[in-house]
């Protein structure tokens, strides 16, 4: 008797996106005004010019703030919803490949949310260049398992001719999607796709920041250029600058 099981699995519809959700970073917004706000409602006297930052006080003035802005662990940085697809074949022959059973079929199909995220509480550093604030944030991670979207999954077996139920073909590929998910998220090359829009989503977070502290602006900092830690250089281009 000889058994073949094969699995295979595809997606489609890749499409990064700057996520809101968790500590996101549109949350965070309403948060640092809502602060400022009931701040100067407790002690209404007028505000002194802020302090300059510099190289040598930015990383330590911006860590220290992080609890007084939100206390989540993670910042999500980005998310992704797609379909992803898994099918799984199983073939049996009897008498080295003389006679064939048939084969069963397994397919399943369900969109997924893959989301992207940088720990608050990891390293991060902070440095100024004249109107550039250049932040060297932690490592963009992905979200471990991804959102399945049971609801929506999609389920098909097809049974070989001469074979059994294909229900337990169909229950073990169901076992096997979330390890696989968790394989296809932390991929550096589904990273790589997100990266360009975690950047930004993490300038916007120090752009709040910078705001809340009276230090984004004109004659102030303008630009915001943002190196995650698994990346080996700055990229040249600032990732967020102030419209003019």
């Amino acid at each position: 008797m000889i058994q073949h099981l094969t699995l295979l699995a595809y997606s489609t519809s890749f499409n990064p996106t700057i996520c809101v959700a968790v500590a996101g970073v549109g949350g965070l917004a309403a948060l640092i005004y809502a602060n400022r706000h009931q701040s100067a409602a407790i002690n209404p006297e007028p505000e002194l010019p802020a302090a300059p930052f510099t190289s040598e006080n930015i990383t330590q003035r911006f860590t220290s703030a992080i609890p007084e802005i939100t206390r989540e662990l993670n910042l999500e940085v980005a998310s992704s919803k797609q379909i992803e697809s898994f099918a799984c074949t199983d073939n049996l022959c009897l008498l080295w490949g003389l006679i064939d059973l048939g084969t069963n079929i397994a397919q399943i199909s369900a969109p997924v949310t893959y989301r992207f995220h940088v720990c608050l509480h990891d390293p991060w550093k902070l440095e100024t260049q004249r109107d550039n604030v250049i932040v060297h944030a932690p490592q963009l991670r992905a979200s471990i398992p991804p959102a399945i979207h049971t609801e929506q999954m999609e389920r098909l077996a097809q049974r070989g001719w001469a074979r059994g139920s294909p229900a337990s073909l169909l229950n073990e590929l169901e076992r096997q999607i979330t390890p696989t998910l968790c394989q296809f998220a932390t991929d550096p090359r589904r990273l790589n796709l997100v990266r360009d829009t975690a950047r930004k989503s993490v300038a916007e977070f120090v752009r709040l920041w910078l705001e809340r502290e009276r230090q984004w602006g004109h004659k102030r900092f303008t630009k915001i250029q943002v190196q995650f830690a698994d990346e080996p250089a700055l990229p040249l281009a600032p990732t967020l600058k102030l419209l003019s």
